[in-house]
């Protein structure tokens, strides 16, 4: 009998068929889909950062900012991302590779909260479009009236 795979993530014990394989390490399916999502969004930043700050790879105290955001912060790698987009583009800010991602430190809770008025903005508009719109139609009458009580009309003296 084989021996079993233990998964990384839990400590579970696995069976041939239920094992995921990622970087030549064992996860249960659960374990596998976060790691998954967890990788898809570093690779993401990665590629961000390379395309915004106009770099091959990022440079070294980028990874350690990074590192730091991400383990006294706790900040995920998809907020790191976001808060650097946002930013780029809502706030026009430049990008500078000396600095590296020290913006998101300073712009992460106006991010976060820029991100969470978008989305309730986005419900609104999915709950309007699932209403009906009730249209009234208002006869004007032809008649012209005296609109004006305190003007005197000046034809009539």
């Amino acid at each position: 009998m084989a021996r079993l795979a233990v998964c990384k993530g839990c400590g579970k014990s696995l069976q041939p068929d239920e094992k995921h394989i990622h970087n030549s390490k064992s996860y249960c399916s659960d374990c596998y889909s976060s790691i998954k999502r967890y990788s898809e969004e570093y690779k993401s930043l990665i590629e961000f950062i390379c395309v915004n700050f106009e770099l091959d790879k990022p440079t070294g105290i980028m990874f350690k900012q990074i590192k730091e955001l991400k383990d006294e912060f706790n900040y995920s790698y998809a907020a790191m991302t976001y808060t650097l987009w946002y930013c780029k583009e809502i706030l026009n800010k430049t990008l500078d590779k000396k600095y590296g991602m020290a913006l998101i430190k300073y712009y992460y809770d106006e991010a976060r909260e820029y991100y969470e008025q978008q989305e309730r903005l986005k419900n609104q508009v999915a709950k309007l479009e699932n209403s009906t719109v009730i249209t009234r139609k208002i006869k004007q009458s032809n008649s012209k009236r005296n609109n004006s009580v305190s003007l005197i009309n000046l034809e009539k003296y």
